[in-house]
């Protein structure tokens, strides 16, 4: 097994030899008079920032960005886990966290439940943060589980066979091991103790957040991107991956039926291709919309900003979201919000968006006339989107997640609990 450790920079993850130090002669951490010594050293399963980032991915890294800058945070030591090699995107840690990589090894189920494990008995972190859905069966530390949906259980037809199949059977064990597990609503809270038989005390609640990008931009900025990307017409904006979960083939037929009545805007779908994506395609050609539905694939956090706030309605009809990230993306830079009645959608959103039944294309259809003819319901919209954004933070997302650490560590902040491991 050729485990690797390495300081990690934005520019350059290579893999170096390193000695693991012992967590117990680590120096001591100073903020502003409060002293804690020593520090924890935690672990992460980072996988999900290895390429094109998803919603756990930018969760992931949302998460780590802010407890790595928190006063609390930077006093520990922190380990990233991973079987390929991670994409930071300029967040720089400095020497806050190592990369733990064993980049040989290719399956990441396999790799998690085989692998990994030796690599937290031979790094002894104090608990391990697995932020998408799935752990070890078995691990010789605490371990803590980001559960985001329950899709796979509720939905599996909504997933390939292959993920049904590797991750299905392992998804109410996995969540029994965790010492704690964080529900990213109380949607997902509610969905894990009915279907995983999972204790509700086990369980914290924990809001993502928008990034602090996302925000309302000069006008003189939005269009200049979007002349970039030959956007000069109105446009209605879906963000997320293309996958049938999304139920953007029922958007799209909504969305004709806008076209029909002579209606100018383009749709504008940004996000990277997930699976089972051909029959989106093919119903947009069938209803003759080639010229006026636009797929840019997987957008870079800068123009996304600005494609944000150069829409004149997001809408987001996912059938089931655990959370639902774009929603509150959308909301923090200005853009009325048309969602779903469904799952977390409509619990993150209150009364800050328009919500619809995404099973009923027609009132898709007539939310989106509502907002793109009404400029009294969207300026309304704005301003309880910008409202109810400002409830979330990622600084207290981070504060509430390392108090989760902490809880899962059993009081003993060291680890040292974990001795008997030794040998």
């Amino acid at each position: 097994m050729a485990w690797c450790s390495t300081a990690m920079s934005a520019r350059a993850i290579s893999a170096a030899t390193a000695s693991v130090p012992s967590r117990h002669t680590r120096p001591a951490c100073s903020i502003t008079g409060w002293k804690r010594e020593p520090s924890m050293r935690i672990g992460i399963e980072a996988t999900a920032l290895h390429g094109v980032r998803s919603g756990v991915g930018t969760y992931t890294l949302n998460l780590l960005w802010h407890l790595w800058q928190s006063p609390a945070g930077s006093c520990h030591e922190w380990l990233l886990f991973s079987n390929r090699p991670l994409t930071l995107n300029g967040y720089d840690p400095g020497d806050r966290a190592r990369v733990v990589g064993n980049y040989q090894f290719r399956y990441q189920s396999l790799w998690r439940q085989a692998l990994l494990p030796f690599a937290l008995h031979a790094y002894r972190p104090a608990v391990c943060h697995f932020t998408n859905l799935m752990a070890p069966l078995w691990a010789p530390c605490p371990m803590v589980v980001t559960i985001h949906d329950l899709t796979l259980k509720l939905m599996p037809h909504y997933h390939p066979v292959r993920r049904r199949t590797v991750m299905g059977p392992l998804l109410a064990p996995s969540a029994r091991q965790a010492a704690r597990i964080i529900a990213v609503s109380e949607t997902s809270k509610r969905d894990i103790v009915a279907f995983l038989g999972v204790a509700d005390e086990k369980i914290s609640v924990i809001y993502e957040a928008a990034g602090p990008a996302f925000r309302p931009r000069p006008a003189a900025e939005v269009a200049q991107v979007l002349g970039r990307l030959s956007l000069d017409q109105p446009y209605i904006l879906y963000v997320g991956t293309i996958e049938p979960r999304k139920n953007l083939v029922r958007l799209v037929r909504a969305f004709a039926h806008l076209r029909a009545e002579g209606r100018c805007e383009r749709l504008v779908l940004a996000g990277a291709l997930g699976w089972d994506y051909a029959p989106l395609f093919a119903e947009i050609e069938r209803l003759g919309l080639g010229d006026a539905v636009i797929h840019l694939g997987f957008v870079p956090q800068d123009e996304l900003v600005v494609l944000y706030n150069g829409a004149a309605v997001f809408v987001f009809p996912s059938l089931y979201e655990g959370f639902g990230l774009p929603p509150l993306e959308a909301m923090a830079c200005g853009t009325p919000v048309i969602t779903s009645t469904t799952s977390a959608c409509a619990e993150l959103a209150t009364d800050a968006a328009l919500l619809v039944d995404p099973t009923d294309e027609l009132a898709i259809a007539e939310a989106l006339r509502q907002v793109l003819t009404d400029s009294d319901l969207a300026a309304d919209l704005r301003q309880r989107g910008l409202a109810r954004v400002a409830a979330f933070s990622w600084e207290q997302t981070a504060e509430q997640t390392l108090a989760v650490y902490e809880a899962a560590a059993g009081g003993d902040p060291t680890g040292t609990r974990d001795q008997r491991m030794k040998g």
